[in-house]
């Protein structure tokens, strides 16, 4: 048996270095090239919705169609600018059109289409990268995987070659070149290779895995064996699913499901792994000797070398870019490989691009043990973009599976409350309290929500059932110390007992800009006008789109004499969107018009309150 050889480990930190030398700025370039200077000196009007113009013949802009490269590249920019790739990309193609050599514009292009895994797309202007002398660039990795898809691989590890910096002549040309070998069948050739990765602690279990997939693709079982055995006794907290799946499937392929299983077992301790074992288990009981292999071709092979590669850059700093492009890279050479794609969704999540996420996670299959999870996601990504109704439409669909899922219940009584439509909300929370397993610390949020949506169609008594019952299984959750003390004080009712849960509330979380208007107000109701107004004041800083904050410090400016600050407030608590609903507008209006003549101040039961009080430590900026 050829053994792969493993030497003493260096410093993680030589990868961070690695990456952040080769780290490029590829989705971010210079404003003040030619047609930008140009476009910015024109008539503003110009800025309108379609960013489409020409320039004329006495040199000033109109609107125009995509034709122009003004106005497409205008239209590139804006997209570029907004992460809105796709787009940004198309826009760009087309002023290369009528600038082919526009250097800057063939570097976006190419950079932008190997990030959304566009291999064969980008190619030829990675070509064109390559003939205009750039340096510090990715193209011939963008070439390497066209030709290694096409099964050139000598011809791929000839442009793995091209690239110097360290992060690929230790990092990405081992692992790229080894599988290379691996389609020509040269089992040596790919040991060598590897045998070249970066002496680090965390590639060390990467280059195992490998290993091991090398020779199990070049029919070598009993070397694949012991290294997949070392994995698992040696590097046991590096196992992640994937590995789970390739090693399982490798037991299972060759006779041993008993070792699969056992494999498996490990690990049904671990929170992050055991949601998904069923999946890998039900694999396991189907599965029988001689089943196609999970990594049955080079391309496949090369894919999980990619989807690793970009994990790495993924956890170094500066290294979020490449990562998105090799990730996106393991989609091209393995389009059935759905850990990559939940994996992009992640990055794009993380860069707001919340659309793009979701036609990944849509990729994923019914039959996958991904597909709940990518579903919930995009279900999630959905309410943040305020398209409720397709949150809704997914939502739905998925119950069908899964009738009686106290999480997809608890999601779609939360998307009728966004809606405005809490009669809805309240019958689908009350279905999701019938089929919780139990009512503990974890199905508090649903009698918190119900409570929330109780109160809004004004069933208060409701309301103040399910939140005595949230305050009770969450341990007295701040946000819910904090909604009922507010209720009760604003129907001045219990208003010691409010007090004193809004207090709690604070010390427990202290930067809620809720928690802190709620704070400030008992201040008001009190008549201590200033300490009010020091709260409000840090509220409104922390929630300035909160219409009843800025209604609240719009009333205790009017009791210190800061008359015009007052109504300017209330008159910006008229135009604010966030919790308008709670805002009694006539009322409002009416303080505009006249000034309040006076406040009812509550009288306390308890003077140990106003102590409490006084010994809050004071909001800091």
């Amino acid at each position: 048996m050829k053994k792969i050889i493993i030497k003493s480990a260096v410093a993680a930190t030589v990868i961070c270095a690695a990456v952040i030398a080769c780290s490029q700025n590829i989705f971010n370039g210079e404003v003040t090239d030619k047609y930008l200077t140009k476009i910015l000196e024109m008539d503003k009007s110009a800025f309108m919705p379609s960013f489409l113009v020409k320039q004329n013949s006495d040199s000033s802009f109109s609107f125009y169609g995509k034709d122009s490269v003004y106005g497409a590249y205008l239209a590139a920019r804006v997209a570029h600018m907004r992460q809105d790739f796709s787009n940004a990309a198309e826009y760009y193609k087309i002023v290369l059109e009528k600038d082919a050599d526009n250097k800057k514009v063939n570097h976006y292009v190419y950079a932008i289409l190997s990030s959304l895994g566009h291999i064969n797309e980008a190619a030829p202007y990675a070509q064109k990268e390559i003939d205009n002398g750039a340096e510090k660039t990715i193209a011939p990795l963008v070439l390497a995987l066209q030709n290694f898809a096409e099964g050139n691989y000598e011809k791929a590890r000839e442009q793995m070659d091209s690239l110097h910096d360290e992060v690929y002549t230790t990092i990405v040309a081992p692992l790229f070149d080894a599988w290379t070998y691996a389609g020509e069948k040269n089992e040596q050739g790919a040991m060598d290779s590897l045998n070249k990765l970066m002496q680090d602690p965390q590639l060390l279990s990467t280059k195992i895995f490998h290993a091991a997939m090398i020779y199990d693709y070049l029919g070598n079982p009993r070397a694949a064996d012991e290294l997949y055995s070392e994995i698992i006794l040696h590097h046991p907290n590096d196992v992640t699913y994937r590995f789970l799946e390739v090693i399982s499937d490798f037991y299972v392929r060759n006779g041993n499901k008993p070792v699969a299983r056992q494999i498996t077992q490990r690990y049904r301790d671990n929170s992050l792994l055991a949601v998904l074992l069923n999946d890998i288990n039900k694999r396991i009981d189907n599965g029988r000797t001689g089943d196609k292999a999970i990594i049955d071709t080079p391309q496949k092979g090369l894919a999980e070398a990619m989807f690793n590669i970009g994990n790495i850059f993924r956890s170094t700093s500066g290294g979020a870019q490449l990562a998105q492009i090799y990730i996106a890279a393991a989609s091209f050479l393995n389009p059935d490989y759905e850990v990559s794609k939940i994996a992009l969704a992640n990055i794009l999540e993380e860069l707001g691009l919340l659309k793009e996420a979701n036609r990944y996670y849509k990729e994923i299959k019914g039959d996958s043990g991904s597909y709940f999870i990518a579903r919930l996601k995009m279900i999630e990504n959905l309410n943040t973009l305020k398209e409720y109704d397709e949150a809704k439409k997914v939502l739905k669909s998925l119950l069908k599976d899964y009738p009686d899922n106290p999480q997809l219940l608890e999601d779609l009584g939360n998307i009728a409350a966004s809606m405005g439509k809490d009669k809805e909300a309240v019958e689908v929370y009350q279905k999701a309290l019938k089929v919780l397993p139990q009512n503990d610390e974890n199905s508090w949020p649903v009698y918190y929500a119900i409570a929330v949506s109780y109160d809004k169609i004004g069933e208060k008594n409701n309301a103040e059932k399910y939140l005595l019952t949230a305050l009770k299984l969450s341990n007295r959750n701040p946000s819910v110390l904090n909604y009922l003390g507010y209720s009760w004080l604003t129907q001045a009712k219990n208003t010691d007992d409010a007090i004193r849960m809004i207090i709690e509330a604070y010390k427990q979380a202290p930067y809620e800009g809720h928690i802190i208007d709620s704070l400030g107000w008992v201040y008001f109701k009190l008549g201590m006008y200033e300490k009010a107004v020091e709260y409000l004041e840090q509220a409104s800083d922390m929630n300035p789109g909160n219409a009843v904050i800025s209604d609240h410090l719009g009333d205790a400016y009017w009791f210190i004499g800061r008359k015009n600050e007052a109504v300017f407030q209330w008159k910006q608590a008229l135009a604010l969107k966030e919790d308008s609903e709670s805002l009694n507008k006539g009322m409002v209006r009416q303080k505009i018009d006249s000034g309040i003549a006076e406040n009812n101040i509550f009288p306390l039961k308890d003077e140990t309150l106003l102590e409490s009080l006084q010994n809050l430590n004071k909001p800091q900026d």
